[in-house]
């Protein structure tokens, strides 16, 4: 599915014009219904004092005075028991009954109310019946008012509503639209400032703006990160610099031991020359391969103990062999088959590799493996008989590039490379005996999850 991208400023304006045009919707309504409320009030209120001074010109017997036809009784009917106009106003002579009695009869002393548009003459009328007693029965007293006022006034306010409801919607867009800008040019300083950042000047980061709280505590935490990745991108180069360096002589021994195999003349010393650069080459192709690996793949996830022990194990043996070194591996009983741990084999493979190289011939290597269930983890302790780590390396012996052994070899990363992997997967390595005769290393990784629970 593709996503578009959208203005912030054009969002925030629909979203205030969206809440502006409910505003005026619901207000709308309510003073609307508001106003209707007023003006039927105002007609009921002007029929009711028409209907006091239409009682005093109404005879008993139902018919109007002589005299009668002013302005506030010129609109008055009296209805007969019959329900048919008795007698009427001269405004309203020839008009039929403005109320049905029958409507006046079930609205009671309250009256009924009733509107009328007549043709002749043009007017629209608010008429109200009460009953009325007349010597021949119960009758009605009707009182007419012109509603056409009420009504124009009614619609020139709802009008005027309108037109000032849409207005506001427009100023409230306007205002929403200025005040979002004004908000967001902050934020388009920090892009056009951030495009700027190159990548030496990473730690410098972004200038943190003084106004906006909000914004300084984001532009805050950018630069953290930014030193973050300043001091990772620093340490990376420092190490290639120095893995170029280092690496170099390493290369130019093999070169040279090259040369020396190509001006050999005896076979035998030959073969031997070549055996000796074959060895080399693997050992430099292996730490260049750990490395790579370190760098471009995560943690591997659990696998069960037992069986990465097994396979290592018979890789462990072939290096012994040719070594002329007495290897033996134990595994204690607790730890169980369904016991997982991650990065096993990066981890104990430099680890058995730098004790079988350190160990002169005929001596021997154990490697134990336990389950610690306390502190929910697996032991794994690699020991190798012969003059043990040197005092003066025995604090840097897990730093890159250090090594007992000469620089035409390609060492100094396996133990490195073995503790950076362990901790990355929640363990340690740690060197824990190194007296004159043996050495022992201590690799702990955390168990995963057990079938078993």
């Amino acid at each position: 599915m593709k996503h578009t991208t959208s203005s912030l400023r054009g969002r925030l304006v629909l979203g205030a014009v969206a809440v502006g045009v409910a505003f005026a919707v619901v207000f709308g309504v309510a003073a609307t219904w508001r106003l209707h409320q007023v003006e039927d009030r105002a007609v009921r209120t002007a029929l009711l004092s028409r209907l006091d001074l239409a009682r005093d010109e109404v005879r008993p017997d139902g018919s109007l005075r002589p005299d009668s036809g002013g302005v506030k009784t010129d609109l008055v009917q009296v209805l007969g028991p019959d329900g048919r106009v008795l007698s009427a106003s001269a405004g309203l002579a020839g008009v039929g009954p403005l109320v049905p009695l029958v409507q006046v009869s079930a609205a009671g002393a309250s009256g009924a109310q009733a509107t009328r548009a007549l043709q002749h003459p043009d007017i629209d009328l608010a008429a109200l019946g009460v009953p009325f007693d007349l010597p021949t029965g119960s009758g009605a007293l009707v009182v007419a008012v012109d509603a056409e006022g009420f009504t124009a006034a009614g619609a020139d306010l709802v009008s005027l509503l309108l037109v000032g409801l849409a207005a506001v919607v427009v100023a409230i867009a306007a205002l929403a639209w200025v005040l979002a800008g004004r908000a967001l040019r902050s934020v388009t300083e920090l892009t056009e400032q951030a495009e700027q950042v190159r990548t030496s000047a990473l730690r410098q980061g972004l200038p943190v703006p003084s106004r906006d709280s909000e914004l300084a505590r984001l532009v805050a935490a950018l630069n953290r990160m930014l030193a973050r990745l300043h001091e990772g991108h620093a340490r990376e180069l420092a190490f290639a610099a120095d893995a170029g360096h280092r690496l170099r002589t390493p290369v130019a021994t093999l070169r040279a031991e090259a040369e020396l195999a190509l001006r050999e003349h005896d076979t035998d010393e030959k073969t031997a020359a070549l055996a000796r650069i074959v060895q080399d080459a693997d050992r430099l192709t292996l730490i260049v391969d750990r490395m790579l690996a370190r760098g471009r793949r995560p943690t591997a996830p659990p696998a069960p103990a037992r069986d990465m022990l097994g396979a290592a194990t018979s890789r462990w043996t072939r290096q012994a062999e040719l070594a002329r070194v007495s290897l033996t591996v134990t595994v204690e009983q607790a730890l169980r088959p369904d016991v997982t741990v991650p990065d096993l084999p990066d981890v104990l493979d430099p680890i058995a590799d730098n004790a079988l190289r350190h160990t002169p011939e005929g001596g021997w290597v154990t490697i134990a493996a336990r389950a610690d269930v306390a502190h929910g983890c697996v032991v794994v302790d690699v020991t190798n008989s012969g003059p043990g780590v040197p005092k003066d390396l025995e604090h840097v012996i897990f730093d890159a590039w250090v090594s007992s052994r000469d620089a035409s070899v390609a060492g100094g990363l396996g133990l490195w490379l073995s503790r950076e992997t362990a901790r990355d997967a929640g363990g340690d390595v740690q060197l824990i005996d190194a007296a004159a005769g043996h050495t022992t290393f201590r690799a702990t990784l955390p168990m995963g999850d057990t079938g078993g629970g």
